[in-house]
């Protein structure tokens, strides 16, 4: 990419990244204005050290200047002249060895020097302090509203990103978005004024030192521009593998169990060296090249300062103006230096900013209409019509699904695995919207609902049992935000959850871990079960809820989960027969399509399908079944 191409690259991210400052833009605008006061204090410096040199030196300098005039004048005037020239030349050296220590301009130019170099830290201060203000706050602006954008992304996008990648982005290449607005913003408007200030000062002291001195300086610009094409290619390879780490330790602590259990630990260990040792190859890659630029600017540089010292030497320059054109050089350097390094910051922001945005951009699979309604007393009447869905090309999740639900019914989804029941369920949810057909409750097509209404009138329990890193207050409390405690209690106890909890070291302040490690399986299944009826949504969704529970806490929760269902719309999805054996309507599913409809008694002598299911649990003998899951939740 060349530099041109870059440019044109980089527009348009940084200015979406210019929006974010409109909030704010008093207090950049402060900022840029303390930057710029700063440049222009700069260049005053070298005024104010010429003023002291002329104070200091001034009187020594005239004296050795009217001898000089005095040599010039034709020897008869100089044979006359003698003795009032050697009077003046008394006066003037009485002059440097009593009154010169305590003259004005002696006085003026030592308040001088501090006063100016005061006001110069103060604006660097401020400038600092300012743009620190505000990056923050734009830094916190984008983070949040990247994150609510990809929390509101449907389950087909985290579904193909590895959530390693996501992390990096929200946390480090945000920051490097912020970098890029502020810090660049700060030094565009700063830096070239400083450079500036200082250039017009010397040249109004002496032209041709400074055309001397800055003549090589346009070479400056040839190390900046190749060193970035090396900078390109490094940010963003670091940028990659910086995502690739996160992706393998996001990864190794989600699957620590999968880890342990097969004995991976040294093999992830290995991953980790390699793409840490990769992500440091990147970063010394860029590190080399940028630093490379200060050294390959100081000595094109050294060539424009030798010259000058030449030019002073020859031109027999005076004290105080040596001492000011030397000081504008030097206070030229660090500015120009940082200078040098923007183009280089922006190349690698570059890569970070512009992944910021795309995600940003990114359109949502699930987009809720504009004219969406809420869902008020939701009956819970469901029905689907000609509904078709699939995930990829490969083939139909579910095909021509043709459903009717009524408020109030008890419905059972069975199938073999893969059938398409829970696929139903996600559609209900509407985490995928199918590519046929409706899908409507109490008559309105959920596509026409918010989608938050639509979820707050559906509680669901699945056989992925997840817990948050909290205590398991808060985790049932997450079914219901502006819950009681004794609507807490009360939900655990329905669940039968409320005596394993007082047995806890916290009872219901007991933190359970990362996925609620600390608990058995069976005591995770029934806190979510106690999320779900506290919810006390109109509509439950149950996918194979029970999964988890041995023979005792099964035939409780199923007494829970009876009251719970009392008036209310229950799907549910069971492998295992004998949790639904009860359903007003058992619904058999193979191969996405649906078979048969009936009760158990009907489907029994009927449906080949669902006899093949009964025999196999019940002759085959359920209970070795429970006899497997009473294991899991030992």
């Amino acid at each position: 990419m060349s530099t041109a191409e870059f440019m044109a690259a980089s527009r348009e991210p940084y200015k979406q990244l210019f929006k974010y400052i409109l909030p704010y833009k008093s207090r950049f605008i402060m900022g840029i204005a303390f930057g710029a006061l700063f440049g222009l204090v700069n260049g005053a410096m070298v005024w104010v050290i010429k003023f002291a040199g002329d104070q200091v030196f001034g009187a020594k300098s005239a004296t050795e200047d009217f001898g000089k005039m005095v040599e010039k004048l034709p020897p008869e005037v100089q044979a006359e002249s003698a003795r009032l020239v050697e009077k003046m030349q008394g006066v003037f050296s009485a002059n440097i060895s009593e009154d010169v220590g305590l003259s004005g301009g002696i006085i003026m130019a030592g308040i001088a020097v501090p006063v100016i170099m005061l006001i110069r830290g103060i604006c660097s201060y401020l400038n600092t302090y300012c743009m620190t203000w505000v990056s923050l706050r734009v830094l916190r602006d984008i983070r949040s509203q990247l994150f609510r954008k990809l929390m509101g992304q449907s389950l087909e996008f985290f579904n193909k990103q590895k959530s390693g990648e996501l992390i990096q982005t929200v946390f480090n290449q945000t920051r490097m978005a912020q970098m890029a607005l502020t810090t660049v913003a700060s030094d565009i408007v700063k830096q070239p004024l400083a450079v500036l200030s200082s250039i017009v000062v010397l040249f109004i002291i002496d032209w041709k030192f400074s055309l001397v001195a800055l003549v090589l300086f346009p070479a400056c610009i040839v190390p900046v521009i190749i060193v970035g094409k090396k900078v390109r290619k490094s940010a963003g390879k670091e940028e990659q593998e910086a995502g690739l780490l996160m992706v393998v330790m996001q990864e190794a602590f989600a699957g620590i169990r999968v880890v342990k259990s097969h004995a991976r630990e040294e093999h992830e260990v290995e991953k980790f060296i390699d793409s840490n040792e990769k992500m440091m190859r990147s970063i010394m890659r860029w590190r080399k090249a940028l630093e490379m630029v200060g050294p390959m600017v100081e000595t094109v540089a050294s060539f424009g300062v030798a010259m000058a010292l030449i030019y002073v030497a020859m031109a027999d320059l005076t004290a105080g103006k040596f001492l000011a054109l030397q000081a504008g050089l030097v206070l030229m350097y660090p500015p120009a230096k940082a200078l040098s390094r923007i183009h280089i910051l922006l190349q690698k922001c570059l890569a970070a900013t512009t992944k910021v945005f795309e995600l940003m951009e990114r359109e949502v699979d699930i987009v809720e209409a504009e004219d969406a309604v809420a869902l008020e007393n939701c009956q819970g009447h469901i029905e689907f019509k000609d509904v078709s869905f699939a995930y990829t090309k490969a083939g139909h999740a579910v095909s021509g699904i043709n459903l009717t639900i009524e408020d109030g019914e008890n419905i059972a989804l069975v199938g073999r695995s893969g059938a398409g029941k829970s696929t139903m369920l996600s559609l209900l949810m509407r985490f995928y919207d199918p590519q046929e057909g409706t899908i409507s409750i109490d008559g309105n097509d959920i596509t026409k609902l918010k989608l938050d209404s639509l979820r707050d009138n559906i509680g669901i329990v699945t056989q992925d049992t997840f817990l948050f890193h909290d205590s398991i207050y808060e985790n049932i409390r997450y079914g219901k935000l502006d819950a009681t405690r004794e609507e807490i209690e009360r939900a655990a106890e329905q669940a039968h959850a409320h005596d394993f909890i007082l047995e806890q070291p916290d009872g219901y302040e007991t933190v359970i871990g990362d996925k609620g490690c600390a608990i058995s399986g069976g005591q995770q299944q029934r806190l979510s079960i106690a999320r779900a009826i506290l919810r006390n949504a109109p509509i439950l969704l149950l996918d194979e809820a029970m999964s988890a529970l041995d023979s005792d806490a099964e035939e409780k929760v199923q007494a829970a989960i009876e009251v719970l269902a009392k008036d209310k719309t229950v799907i549910a999805i069971a492998h295992r027969l004998s949790t639904i054996l009860e359903a007003d309507k058992i619904v058999v599913m193979h191969e996405g399509a649906i078979q048969d409809i009936g009760t158990h008694t009907e489907l029994l002598p009927r449906c080949e399908i669902y006899r093949g299911l009964y025999e196999k649990q019940f002759k085959s003998g359920e209970a070795t079944i429970e006899a497997g899951s009473v294991e899991q939740e030992a």
